[in-house]
């Protein structure tokens, strides 16, 4: 794969060596160097093709998602709003200015971002889960939960997703919900320390110890020393003990 993206810059180069005044190459070396996490040199791309041509709003989109990599946050914030100034129709721009908005520490700002980006696309499944996450985080865990639910039916292939709306469930007492998730995300991606640790621990609540023991267990072989997973586990097997 970076033997592709050094192809890809290799190419970009060239082509501006025949046309330095041109925008859009610059912008696309910027994305072949972001992708091999030369974000520097993306930057410095990105700002050469933005220079040439300053209402280029993929060329500000591009740099806002390098700075966001850079962790440099406000001047990501700023191009996405330059980008949106442009096209304002883009759910994409939208749902990663709600996540830097997020990032930044503006929750109510992200929210509004990420219901923007569902107002253009109310399929994105994208937007649905980061939507969920800055709720949740706001104490409106029953809209998150709804949101959530939504993204997994966008796409029910994500592992991930499944995974965090069993730990939502999970957190609020809906256990049963919870470990069907946690199933589903296993049946996806079964090598995943924090789901057999998560499902562990919804079964230990239900009193199925040996179940929750065996997961717990399997979390440990596949990420040794996991701090979580070594404590439920002491912790079922006790309860385990006790219930005899």
């Amino acid at each position: 794969m970076a033997d592709g993206f050094d192809e890809a810059a290799g190419h970009y180069r060239r082509a501006i060596l025949l046309r330095s005044d041109y925008a859009p190459a610059y912008s696309n070396l910027g994305t072949a160097l972001r992708a091999q996490k030369r974000f520097d040199e993306a930057v410095a791309a990105y700002e050469r093709a933005i220079e040439l041509q300053p209402d280029f709003p993929d060329a500000h989109y591009n740099l806002a998602n390098a700075l966001a990599d850079q962790g440099k946050t406000a001047a990501a914030i700023e191009h996405f709003h330059i980008a949106l100034r442009v096209i304002p129709g883009s759910a994409e721009v939208h749902n990663n200015l709600g996540i830097a908005l997020a990032t930044d520490g503006t929750p109510e700002e992200a929210i509004a971002e990420f219901r923007a980006a569902l107002g253009v696309d109310p399929n994105s499944a994208k937007a649905h889960r980061n939507l969920a996450d800055v709720l949740a985080r706001s104490d409106r865990r029953a809209e998150a939960i709804d949101h959530l639910r939504r993204a997994t039916e966008l796409s029910p292939g994500d592992a991930a997703t499944h995974y965090d709306f069993g730990s939502m469930l999970l957190e609020s007492g809906l256990v049963d919900d919870a470990i069907k998730e946690f199933r589903t995300s296993l049946a996806l991606a079964p090598a995943d320390a924090a789901t057999l640790n998560n499902l562990g621990v919804a079964l230990g609540s239900q009193g199925k110890f040996d179940e929750a023991i065996e997961h717990l267990e399997g979390a440990l072989k596949l990420r040794p020393g996991f701090p979580d997973a070594q404590r439920n586990l002491r912790m079922a097997k006790e309860a385990k003990r006790g219930s005899r």
